[in-house]
């Protein structure tokens, strides 16, 4: 059962929503789909199946000519299809329709312009290193990204910027950072990216549900108590998914960082360090995602975070102090520590649909 039944189970058991607006309630939070919802759905289904497979044909097509074309044909045929695509989406902006079709065209001209840039270094030789592909991929789709406001996009440019990181870190000496230090700055600055990316992530998608709650709190409704408590309650998620993939991005990079010298003897400033990071990060988690909004899925990263570094660190102590039995210890903590955070989620659960249970019941008292 989804999150949305179970609100609106609460909402009819305590009498606080009446069964003759149930079938409304469940459409504003998605429970069914209506029929606007499907043809919306088989509209972008059909269209990103199509872009795929428009793609792929290309790439086929491309993959089993190579070796027949020649230099000039190798950038004609990908220059063409950037032209194309940027042709294309230029005549749909002046007509200034087709919004969703936009964002997919400057997704594949991004796609195409590293393409591009990959086919340029391999036929010239320009023995530039990988990471500057990466970095320059990311400049170059700057602009469309920020045109485009396509969350697949920003995920690409994010991805790039990452890709960039790991690869220039991975051939950069950092002579200037003292040894025992290096990996700590590196992954540092990895989850420092994409701790600003959440943060970015939620400031701009914050801004857009507040718009979207404006336009639908100013939508004329027949039955005036119950439809102003509903419109308290958010439709399916406050975050978008694009979110929670930035969200498990950080996660993991903060988690290693955490994790990063369990097993190495370096000096006590090291893990005291990335520790004191990584706690830093649960507080903006818990602040973010506990004390401004309840969000289920971030915080089970949080909760999967705190499991793993605890787990990690306690085999450190245990599996020195007491060899074969620490491994019964540790199992143990691992039993303990897990069911205390799926406790501790199910509360948290249960504190979520009772908030949208007091938006409802304070809207209603509000008229």
């Amino acid at each position: 059962m989804s999150h949305s039944q179970r609100t609106i189970e609460h909402l009819l058991k305590h009498g606080i929503l009446s069964p003759t607006h149930a079938d409304a309630a469940a459409t504003h939070l998605g429970v069914y789909p209506n029929k606007r919802t499907w043809l919306t759905f088989f509209d972008k289904a059909l269209l990103i199946i199509g872009t795929v497979a428009l793609v792929l044909s290309l790439v086929f097509f491309v993959a089993y000519n190579w070796q027949n074309l020649g230099k000039m044909g190798k950038f004609a045929l990908v220059e063409g299809a950037l032209v194309i695509t940027i042709f294309c989406y230029i005549a749909l902006v002046f007509k200034r329709r087709f919004q969703f079709i936009r964002q997919l065209l400057l997704l594949i001209a991004s796609i195409i312009t590293g393409s591009l840039l990959a086919l340029f270094g391999q036929v010239y030789q320009t023995g530039a290193d990988t990471w500057q592909l990466f970095f320059v991929w990311a400049v170059l789709i700057t602009p469309w990204v920020i045109i485009a406001r396509f969350p697949a996009l920003w995920l690409l440019w994010l991805g790039l910027i990452n890709a960039c990181l790991l690869v220039y870190f991975d051939v950069a000496g950092l002579a200037f950072i003292v040894d025992g230090f290096q990996d700590i700055f590196q992954v540092t600055i990895l989850a420092l990216v994409n701790l600003l990316a959440l943060y970015g992530w939620l400031i701009s998608f914050e801004h857009k549900r507040v718009i979207l709650s404006a336009n639908f709190s100013n939508t004329p409704t027949h039955n005036s108590d119950t439809a102003h408590g509903i419109r308290d309650i958010p439709a399916k998620s406050s975050l978008h998914w694009s979110t929670y993939v930035v969200g498990l991005a950080s996660t993991c990079f903060t988690t290693y960082l955490a994790l990063i010298t369990v097993w190495d003897d370096r000096p006590i400033s090291a893990p005291l360090i990335s520790l004191i990071l990584w706690l830093s990060w649960c507080v903006f988690m818990l602040w973010q995602f506990y004390q401004r909004r309840l969000d289920l899925l971030m915080l089970t990263y949080l909760a999967f975070s705190l499991v793993t570094v605890v787990i990690f660190w306690a085999s450190r102590w245990l599996l020195d102090a007491f060899d074969e039995g620490g491994f019964l210890v540790l199992a143990l903590l691992l039993i303990g520590i897990s069911s205390a955070a799926v406790v501790w989620l199910r509360k948290v659960a249960h504190l979520d649909s009772q908030a949208k249970t007091n938006a409802v019941q304070g809207g209603a008292n509000h008229e």
